[in-house]
């Protein structure tokens, strides 16, 4: 059969079940929107700068289970949309940007947009993909959304040039897209077993959750409860543990942290990490003190040991490992010598005297940020996400306003950029 590769990569996306698509179109994309102009699953949404697409494809990803999608023009629409793509990549967030690219069969030099996006992009993304061929179109769009997704997700580039965009080519087949499972690494059970002693045997185990455990809440609350430990959580992970949780402490556990983390971390001797890796912002600008004793859960190897040693590091998805880690506890059947009422009962107190403290004084000409987040969340059911850029607010909400579900708190972190609201 002979189709245009513009029809071949939406058949692709459609595939994989994208519905909508981020960017603006230009000379050498445009037969990508012709095709997805056509498309009856995949609506096209025009942006007015291809820097807030990529946020917008961000934004999808971080809170739904769809991949956002990013279709561009080289060039100047990569290097435009750089920001949200860095900022995926360093907050590890799946992304799927499609780029036309210039021609490669007139021999021509110096063209339009005639950039190596490759060398361009290089530190920014997962994997870059020049697509040389019809035959190429749709296996390509396939492996790049699986590496977009597999270990620690991140963004992935695809660049396909206007002349396999326009003209029809020979292909054997339109072949629908078959998830394959990513080989999961080994978990160890000596590992499991290590960690599960050192966590038993602290006085005072603390558990510290990321964003790579956003999807993990049910195991990592009931890991706090049978350890009777406090919670806290990265900036970027606010959403990975419910607020109203009664071992749930707030933001860090540092000097910056509220008082009911801090209170409640003070003598912790073993600390469970799970999917977050200490970086300068989740840290208060690497103000925590972190306990001799750490155990490490994480997808990415790459991060153990950089900042903090740990004493038992464990590669593997969250939820997973969690649930092996609850599952030996079980085995053991062993009982915390700590009494949860009381340490909830704490948290429960410092948190409420630290909110007193911005609701008891208001102003009658500046907004009182106490008071405003408080309405905020009165008015917002759980189902509502809350979105902040970079500055002085994003703190303020991280102290304030209370999330209690999975994925709905959404802000920039290692990359940093202003993006979500612009």
């Amino acid at each position: 059969m002979n189709r245009t590769g513009a029809t071949l990569a939406v058949h692709a996306l459609e595939q994989l079940g994208i519905e909508h698509t981020f960017g603006i179109p230009g000379v050498h994309n445009t037969e990508l929107y012709d095709a997805l102009g056509a498309s009856d699953q995949i609506e096209p949404l025009l942006v007015t700068h291809e820097g807030g697409g990529a946020f917008m494809a961000d934004g999808v990803s971080r809170t739904s289970d769809q991949t956002g999608t990013l279709v561009i023009v080289p060039a100047a629409g990569t290097t435009h949309a750089m920001s949200g793509i860095g900022e995926a990549y360093l907050d590890g967030i799946p992304m799927l940007v499609i780029s036309g690219g210039i021609r490669r069969d007139t021999g021509r030099h110096y063209q339009l947009h005639d950039v190596d996006q490759a060398r361009v992009l290089d530190g920014l993304i997962k994997q870059y993909t020049l697509v040389e061929s019809h035959e190429e179109v749709i296996p390509s769009i396939y492996d790049a959304y699986r590496t977009a997704h597999d270990g620690e997700p991140g963004p992935v580039f695809l660049e396909i040039p206007a002349e396999i965009q326009l003209f029809r080519g020979a292909v054997d087949e339109m072949p629908p897209f078959e998830p394959e499972p990513a080989p999961e690494p080994t978990i160890e059970d000596d590992a499991l077993e290590r960690a599960i002693d050192l966590l038993t045997s602290a006085d005072h185990p603390g558990l510290y959750v990321g964003w790579g455990a956003v999807d993990a809440a049910d195991e990592t609350t009931r890991l706090a409860e049978q350890l009777v430990a406090p919670i806290a959580t990265t900036l970027q992970g606010k959403s990975a543990v419910p607020a109203h949780h009664p071992l749930h402490t707030g933001v860090g556990f540092g000097p910056s942290a509220v008082p009911a983390a801090q209170n409640a971390f003070a003598d912790c001797d073993a600390l469970l990490a799970v999917g977050a890796r200490f970086a300068e912002l989740a840290t208060g600008s690497y103000g925590m003190e972190i306990p001799d004793t750490l155990v490490h859960v994480d997808i990415n190897p790459e991060v153990f040991d950089k900042n903090e040693l740990a004493t038992v590091a464990i590669e593997g998805d969250a939820q997973r490992i969690c649930r092996r880690l609850l599952d030996a506890l079980e085995v053991r059947d062993w009982t915390a010598p700590r009494n949860r009422d009381d340490l909830a009962k704490q948290i429960r107190r410092d948190k409420a005297d630290y909110h007193t403290q911005w609701t008891d004084v208001e102003s009658d000409t500046l907004v009182s940020p106490g008071p405003f987040f408080d309405a905020l969340r009165t008015r917002l059911d759980d189902a509502a996400q809350l979105v902040v850029d970079d500055g002085k607010h994003t703190f303020l909400a991280a102290e304030l306003f209370p999330v209690h579900r999975p994925r709905g708190f959404i802000s920039p972190t290692d990359f940093n950029c202003m993006g979500y609201c612009v």
